[in-house]
C-alpha cells in the first residue's frame, strides 16, 4: 500500500511540475512573440509582420505534426542496387533550383 501511495505522489508531483512548466513555456512564447511582433512592425509593415509570424508558427506546427506522426520504429533499408542513387536527390535539387530562381526573380523585380 505504501508503494502505491509513493507512486501516486510521484505521479502527481510530475504532473504538477509538467503543467507548471507548460504554463511558463506558454507565457515565455507569448512574450517572445510580442517582442518579435514589435521588432517586425518597426522594420516592416503590420501585414508583413503578421505574415512572417503566422508562417513561422504554421511551419513549426507542421514540423511537430510530422514528428508526432512518425513512428520512429520503421525499419530502415538500404536502397536497391538497381536504382540510381541520384534519383533520390532530384526532388531536393529541383526544390533548391526553384527557390533560387524565385529569389533571382524577386531581386530583378526590385530593380
Amino acid at each position: 500500500m505504501q508503494h502505491l501511495r509513493g507512486s501516486a505522489r510521484r505521479a502527481a508531483r510530475t504532473a504538477m511540475l509538467s503543467a507548471g512548466a507548460a504554463i511558463l513555456l506558454l507565457i515565455g512564447l507569448l512574450f517572445l512573440t510580442l517582442a518579435a511582433w514589435l521588432y517586425l512592425v518597426t522594420v516592416t509593415t503590420a501585414m508583413t509582420a503578421a505574415l512572417i509570424l503566422g508562417a513561422a508558427y504554421f511551419g513549426v506546427g507542421f514540423l511537430l505534426l510530422a514528428l508526432a506522426g512518425s513512428d520512429g520504429s520503421a525499419p530502415r533499408h538500404a536502397p536497391d542496387q538497381g536504382e540510381p542513387a541520384a534519383s533520390e536527390h532530384d526532388g531536393l535539387k529541383n526544390l533548391v533550383m526553384a527557390f533560387l530562381a524565385g529569389i533571382t526573380a524577386g531581386q530583378k523585380a526590385r530593380r
